[in-house]
Protein backbone atom coordinates (compact mmCIF):
# COMPACT_ATOMS: atom_id res chain seq x y z
CA UNK A 1 0.00 0.00 0.00
CA UNK A 2 2.99 2.13 1.37
CA UNK A 3 4.57 1.20 -2.53
CA UNK A 4 0.88 2.52 -4.29
CA UNK A 5 0.62 5.62 -2.37
CA UNK A 6 4.67 6.66 -3.09
CA UNK A 7 4.19 6.50 -6.82
CA UNK A 8 1.01 7.92 -6.77
CA UNK A 9 2.50 11.01 -5.17
CA UNK A 10 5.61 10.51 -7.20
CA UNK A 11 3.57 10.63 -10.38
CA UNK A 12 1.67 13.64 -9.10
CA UNK A 13 4.47 15.86 -8.75
CA UNK A 14 5.70 14.43 -12.13
CA UNK A 15 2.66 15.92 -13.70
CA UNK A 16 2.57 18.89 -11.65
CA UNK A 17 5.95 19.99 -12.74
CA UNK A 18 5.20 19.37 -16.61
CA UNK A 19 2.70 21.54 -16.29
CA UNK A 20 3.97 24.30 -14.82
CA UNK A 21 6.93 23.91 -17.17
CA UNK A 22 4.42 23.98 -20.61
CA UNK A 23 2.50 26.68 -18.95
CA UNK A 24 5.14 28.96 -18.70
CA UNK A 25 5.52 29.47 -22.65
CA UNK A 26 1.80 31.34 -21.95
CA UNK A 27 2.30 33.11 -19.33
CA UNK A 28 2.14 36.67 -20.49
CA UNK A 29 5.44 38.20 -18.69
CA UNK A 30 7.30 35.98 -21.45
CA UNK A 31 9.21 37.73 -24.11
CA UNK A 32 8.47 37.64 -27.22
CA UNK A 33 11.08 36.75 -30.43
CA UNK A 34 11.88 40.33 -32.10
CA UNK A 35 11.44 39.23 -36.17
CA UNK A 36 13.67 42.32 -36.79
CA UNK A 37 16.60 40.73 -34.81
CA UNK A 38 18.92 37.65 -37.24
CA UNK A 39 21.03 34.97 -35.47
CA UNK A 40 24.30 34.55 -35.95
CA UNK A 41 26.96 33.14 -35.18
CA UNK A 42 30.89 34.27 -35.15
CA UNK A 43 33.12 32.66 -37.46
CA UNK A 44 36.57 32.97 -35.92
CA UNK A 45 39.23 34.03 -38.25
CA UNK A 46 41.83 30.81 -37.80
CA UNK A 47 38.69 28.72 -38.11
CA UNK A 48 39.78 27.65 -41.72
CA UNK A 49 43.17 27.05 -43.74
CA UNK A 50 42.93 30.29 -45.19
CA UNK A 51 42.86 34.24 -45.42
CA UNK A 52 41.37 37.08 -46.83
CA UNK A 53 42.31 38.09 -50.21
CA UNK A 54 44.10 41.55 -50.59
CA UNK A 55 42.48 44.45 -50.96
CA UNK A 56 43.49 48.75 -51.45
CA UNK A 57 43.13 49.06 -48.12
CA UNK A 58 44.41 53.20 -48.68
CA UNK A 59 41.11 53.81 -51.02
CA UNK A 60 39.27 51.15 -49.01
CA UNK A 61 40.07 50.78 -45.05
CA UNK A 62 37.36 48.67 -43.96
CA UNK A 63 36.42 46.08 -46.16
CA UNK A 64 32.94 44.62 -45.62
CA UNK A 65 31.16 41.71 -48.21
CA UNK A 66 28.34 38.81 -47.65
CA UNK A 67 29.22 35.82 -49.09
CA UNK A 68 26.61 33.82 -50.24
CA UNK A 69 27.94 31.04 -51.61
CA UNK A 70 30.85 28.83 -52.13
CA UNK A 71 32.37 30.74 -55.70
CA UNK A 72 31.93 33.55 -53.77
CA UNK A 73 33.79 32.00 -51.04
CA UNK A 74 36.72 31.57 -53.14
CA UNK A 75 36.82 34.95 -54.86
CA UNK A 76 37.12 36.30 -51.61
CA UNK A 77 39.00 33.46 -49.89
CA UNK A 78 42.59 32.15 -50.52
CA UNK A 79 43.40 28.92 -49.11
CA UNK A 80 46.43 28.23 -47.25
CA UNK A 81 47.23 24.54 -47.01
CA UNK A 82 49.57 23.87 -44.26
CA UNK A 83 50.83 20.06 -43.74
CA UNK A 84 49.44 18.38 -41.09
CA UNK A 85 46.22 20.75 -40.61
CA UNK A 86 43.41 19.09 -40.19
CA UNK A 87 40.79 22.62 -40.45
CA UNK A 88 38.71 22.75 -43.95
CA UNK A 89 39.29 25.25 -46.78
CA UNK A 90 36.24 27.17 -45.93
CA UNK A 91 32.78 25.50 -45.51
CA UNK A 92 31.29 22.74 -47.70
CA UNK A 93 29.31 24.07 -50.94
CA UNK A 94 26.33 22.69 -49.41
CA UNK A 95 26.74 24.82 -46.09
CA UNK A 96 25.71 27.98 -48.32
CA UNK A 97 22.40 26.28 -49.04
CA UNK A 98 21.47 26.99 -44.96
CA UNK A 99 23.68 30.26 -44.12
CA UNK A 100 25.66 32.85 -45.40
CA UNK A 101 28.24 34.77 -44.04
CA UNK A 102 28.87 38.83 -43.47
CA UNK A 103 32.54 39.60 -43.54
CA UNK A 104 34.14 42.95 -42.38
CA UNK A 105 38.21 43.60 -42.40
CA UNK A 106 40.68 46.26 -41.44
CA UNK A 107 44.47 45.94 -41.75
CA UNK A 108 45.93 46.71 -38.33
CA UNK A 109 48.84 46.45 -36.05
CA UNK A 110 49.26 42.67 -35.39
CA UNK A 111 47.35 42.17 -32.12
CA UNK A 112 48.74 39.96 -29.19
CA UNK A 113 47.06 36.64 -27.74
CA UNK A 114 45.37 38.14 -25.12
CA UNK A 115 43.91 41.46 -27.27
CA UNK A 116 43.00 39.43 -30.57
CA UNK A 117 39.70 38.24 -29.47
CA UNK A 118 38.65 41.09 -28.48
CA UNK A 119 39.92 43.69 -31.69
CA UNK A 120 36.23 43.13 -33.01
CA UNK A 121 32.90 42.60 -31.22
CA UNK A 122 29.99 42.01 -32.85
CA UNK A 123 27.10 43.55 -31.25
CA UNK A 124 24.05 42.81 -33.08
CA UNK A 125 22.54 41.85 -36.35
CA UNK A 126 18.78 43.33 -37.33
CA UNK A 127 17.03 43.68 -39.85
CA UNK A 128 15.95 47.53 -41.56
CA UNK A 129 13.95 49.37 -43.57
CA UNK A 130 14.38 46.15 -46.07
CA UNK A 131 18.05 45.53 -45.96
CA UNK A 132 20.20 44.02 -43.11
CA UNK A 133 22.14 46.56 -40.18
CA UNK A 134 25.60 45.23 -38.56
CA UNK A 135 26.61 46.47 -35.64
CA UNK A 136 30.39 45.98 -33.91
CA UNK A 137 32.41 47.19 -31.38
CA UNK A 138 36.15 47.31 -33.01
CA UNK A 139 39.48 48.46 -30.90
CA UNK A 140 42.57 49.17 -32.71
CA UNK A 141 45.44 47.01 -30.68
CA UNK A 142 47.90 48.01 -28.76
CA UNK A 143 50.45 45.54 -28.80
CA UNK A 144 53.21 47.07 -30.32
CA UNK A 145 53.90 44.72 -32.90
CA UNK A 146 56.36 45.91 -35.36
CA UNK A 147 54.37 44.47 -38.44
CA UNK A 148 50.30 44.63 -39.94
CA UNK A 149 48.17 42.08 -40.13
CA UNK A 150 44.61 42.11 -42.15
CA UNK A 151 42.14 40.80 -39.85
CA UNK A 152 38.29 40.29 -39.96
CA UNK A 153 35.07 39.92 -38.75
CA UNK A 154 33.09 37.05 -39.84
CA UNK A 155 29.09 36.20 -38.70
CA UNK A 156 27.28 33.29 -40.55
CA UNK A 157 23.26 34.28 -39.97
CA UNK A 158 20.56 31.86 -41.75
CA UNK A 159 20.09 32.28 -45.35
CA UNK A 160 16.26 32.63 -44.84
CA UNK A 161 16.32 35.62 -42.95
CA UNK A 162 17.84 38.05 -45.54
CA UNK A 163 17.59 37.65 -49.40
CA UNK A 164 18.04 41.52 -50.76
CA UNK A 165 18.62 44.66 -50.30
CA UNK A 166 21.40 47.47 -48.31
CA UNK A 167 23.97 45.68 -45.93
CA UNK A 168 24.80 48.60 -43.98
CA UNK A 169 27.93 48.16 -41.42
CA UNK A 170 28.33 50.20 -38.04
CA UNK A 171 31.80 50.07 -36.49
CA UNK A 172 31.41 51.88 -32.87
CA UNK A 173 28.16 53.52 -34.22
CA UNK A 174 29.39 55.15 -37.13
CA UNK A 175 28.64 54.12 -40.50
CA UNK A 176 31.66 52.43 -42.08
CA UNK A 177 30.46 50.55 -45.33
CA UNK A 178 27.32 49.91 -47.26
CA UNK A 179 26.72 46.91 -49.93
CA UNK A 180 23.94 47.22 -52.24
CA UNK A 181 22.47 43.92 -53.30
Amino acid sequence: MRKTMWDSLQLLMCTTALAGMAGCSWMPWTEKEDPAVVPFKTIMSGSYQGFLKNWDDSRQPVFCTLIRSRTEWDYWMEPAPVMGDKRPFGPSADHFERKQYLLVARTMQAPDAAERPHVFTPLSVRQRDGGLRINYLYRAPSSGASYRIKDYLMLAIPRERYTTGPVVFYENDRKVCELDR
